[in-house]
């Protein structure tokens, strides 16, 4: 017998209340700001129905999360394509498994999973953010698809262009080729990535008894789309 018991006795928390914590915390930081947001979307709602523009408000809206929506999609589509195109390109060079030694003991480490899912969460998080850093700028890409037709509008005596290129689609290209120079650079940092751990492979394998001879296709693709979408912008900034 112990020569002293504490009492009362301590219990280590399980698991379900853990989960039960997390829970109620995820619970409880929906209702505070999506209360919030709702709230606002509530009163602009009473506000328009109140002018008699209740379909301005929904379309609007719908608008908006097509936007989101629909950039989220082509981003993490672009970006996971990319992934899967450069994968495919050094599929000869990407090592499978990396020995590890952790206190003397050889330890494992898998390269293809570690990429594949550091490839989904990457894609799936650039994708959010690009879906809301495109909803915050609709209007300038609701301006350019409702834009009225430029028949009998004033062009400019340069370039011979209407009005309404420049009030309404000019802003709409440039933010998009903003879309398109942020995909090649993100790109071109994926490529220097399998570069890098193509080319350490190679190294590793080699011991550099031997030249190393690096698969730069996948970068030389990558800095080709990045050096399109740099003249394509190029193009379009004459007009300003």
């Amino acid at each position: 017998m112990p020569e002293s018991i504490d009492w009362p006795l301590k219990q280590q928390p399980s698991r379900r209340s853990h989960r039960g914590l997390i829970l109620f915390l995820a619970v409880l930081a929906v209702v505070l700001f999506g209360g919030r947001i709702a709230l606002t979307l509530w009163v602009d709602l009473l506000w328009f129905q109140s002018l008699g523009y209740g379909d301005v408000f929904w379309k609007a809206r719908g608008m908006q999360w097509g936007i989101f929506l629909g950039f989220a999609a082509l981003t993490f589509l672009v970006l996971y394509g990319a992934f899967s195109a450069l994968k495919r390109a050094h599929r000869h060079d990407l090592p499978n498994d990396h020995t590890l030694f952790i206190g003397g003991q050889p330890v494992k480490l898998s390269v293809e999973p570690v990429l594949h899912i550091a490839a989904i969460v990457g894609s799936i998080v650039v994708a959010l953010a690009t879906g809301g850093a495109m909803q915050a700028q609709w209007s300038t890409l609701a301006l350019w698809w409702y834009a009225p037709a430029a028949t009998g509008s004033v062009a400019d005596p340069i370039f011979g262009r209407p009005l309404n290129f420049y009030l309404f689609t000019l802003p709409a290209w440039h933010l998009i080729l903003g879309w398109l120079l942020t995909m090649a650079i993100l790109i071109c940092i994926m490529a220097i990535v399998f570069l890098l751990i193509s080319g350490g492979a190679r190294a590793f394998e080699s011991r550099f008894s031997s030249p190393l001879h690096l698969p730069w296709r996948g970068l030389s693709f990558s800095v080709a789309f990045l050096l399109f979408v740099v003249a394509m912008r190029v193009y379009v900034g004459r007009f300003e």
